[in-house]
């Protein structure tokens, strides 16, 4: 078998796998669900990605039983170090024929290496939400990440949870709703199929689904779409804390990343940023501010906000490459497209 590099791309809710030759050129892709091992355990984590990256080398007229050169993993949940060496002794162990070499980091990290070799901001806001800023000298900085339970601010989970919440606090008389409540209630019923808050519970705790909630996302986009007011509040508000995060890791930004042409690039990955004109007035509010404060006037001049043209697999392909001393040949333009750019007046 001729040189082949695999790379695999593990969200929340669902999970991508490539298979590329040296010079670049997609072999195969391919479809799973659910590749994260905090959600779905290790066990079905390694036989979802076994399972695609097999179904791969099928398609691509490759022996199944011929291991790859390298597996490099781009996984949501793929930071501890524990977890990760966990995960590759047991990929070994269960499927010797899948790869001679393996690589982990995480989906935030794989996104940037799909989209540049000199860095960059990535911004995830998918089923959970992440933020990593990489510099060119490869130093990294990090903020979010850290689940539905301790943060996901912006995700399609957090939209969804903030949209529920809101309907049980108005319920209760706790706290006073922006808007109106009716519309989410009755989208709410119909999404979870429940009758009244009460039916609520089961999907909150013992049925709870991690995807199937921020599933309702989708919903709350639709009745912003259509104007609802309490619909594109959530939106506004994910749009603000999402830009939080940016300005968290901003201070760690060398001047090379935001002296180019395109500003800071900020790479958007996940389902929420099809949504970007519901986030876009929080968003760009916040970081108004941030340009004009003291800390970054005449720093931050500007930013691009890049959507991937080609899955972060690709960039999980290629670390797992480098980790061996191996190289891609990538066209990082062609891998993504500017979709809103933004430069701040000077006199900001």
């Amino acid at each position: 078998m001729a040189t082949v590099f695999g790379g695999v791309e593990g969200g929340g809710s669902h999970s991508k796998a490539v298979l590329v030759s040296a010079d670049g050129k997609i072999l195969a892709e391919t479809d799973g669900p659910s590749s994260n091992h905090w959600l779905v355990g290790v066990d079905k984590c390694i036989e979802v990605i076994n399972d695609m990256v097999q179904r791969a080398k099928t398609e691509a007229g490759l022996d199944p039983n011929t291991p790859l050169v390298s597996l490099g993993m781009s996984l949501s949940g793929g930071e501890q170090k524990d977890a990760i060496d966990k995960l590759i002794a047991q990929m070994k162990e269960r499927f010797p024929t899948l790869s001679q070499h393996y690589f982990i980091t995480t989906d935030a990290i794989g996104a940037i290496a799909t989209a540049s070799d000199h860095g960059g901001v990535v911004l995830i806001s998918g089923t959970g939400s992440n933020c990593k800023l990489v510099n060119p000298d490869g130093s990294q900085i990090g903020c979010g990440g850290w689940g539905h339970m301790m943060g996901d601010e912006g995700s399609g989970f957090w939209i969804a949870h903030l949209a529920v919440k809101t309907v049980f606090d108005a319920r209760d008389n706790l706290v006073a709703p922006p808007h109106d409540i009716t519309h989410v209630r009755k989208a709410m019923e119909e999404y979870f199929q429940v009758s009244d808050l009460m039916g609520m519970l089961p999907h909150l705790y013992r049925n709870f689904q991690k995807s199937h909630f921020a599933g309702f996302c989708k919903k709350l986009a639709e009745g912003a779409e259509g104007g609802d007011a309490l619909c594109l509040y959530v939106f506004a508000q994910a749009g603000k804390v999402l830009a939080k995060h940016v300005e968290a890791v901003l201070p760690a930004a060398q001047e090379p990343l935001l002296s180019g042409d395109l500003g800071l690039p900020i790479l958007c990955e996940g389902l929420v940023w099809k949504s970007w004109e519901l986030l876009k007035p929080g968003f760009t509010e916040v970081l108004g501010k941030v340009a004009s404060s003291d800390k970054f006037k005449g720093r931050f001049r500007g930013y691009s906000l890049l959507v991937l043209q080609q899955c972060s697999a690709l960039g999980g392909a290629t670390l797992g490459a480098q980790s061996i001393g191996a190289t891609i040949a990538m066209d990082y333009k062609a891998n993504t497209k500017i979709f809103y750019q933004h430069t701040f007046d000077s006199s900001q």
